[in-house]
């Protein structure tokens, strides 16, 4: 249960991150270059990995064996992907717009199929 509510609070963490870089990026803000706002995204998205790989091995599922834990361990990939595309690789404010919409929708669906299995195994 610990570990659930741990694993959340990264998320939320991951999110909050996103969206701060992605506000100061379309604002240009020289924010973006201290070295807290570089470090800590990282602890977070390793705090997010942690609790999953705990949570995997508290309830026994693992993903490529379970089609559920396959199915959220693809969300997590779309969504870093996303991410990565929106704060690197996007050049213009409108492909940043995509890539946050797609950002959130793999986070949305991601959260989705967790609180889904959340409640199955339990």
């Amino acid at each position: 249960m610990i570990a659930s509510h741990l694993h959340l609070t990264a998320a939320v963490l991951t999110l909050v991150f996103f969206l701060l870089r992605f506000v100061l990026l379309l604002k240009q803000s020289s924010v973006l270059e201290q070295k807290w706002l570089k470090i800590m995204p990282h602890i977070a998205d390793t705090f997010l990995l942690v609790t999953i790989v705990i949570m995997c091995l508290q309830f026994a599922v693992y993903p490529i064996v379970n089609s559920w834990a396959t199915a959220k361990l693809a969300g997590l990939i779309f969504y870093v992907l996303s991410i990565a595309f929106t704060l690197r690789w996007a050049k213009t404010t409108l492909w940043r717009i995509v890539g946050l919409v797609s950002a959130l929708f793999w986070f949305v669906m991601t959260a989705r199929l967790g609180l889904a299995g959340l409640a199955a195994f339990q």
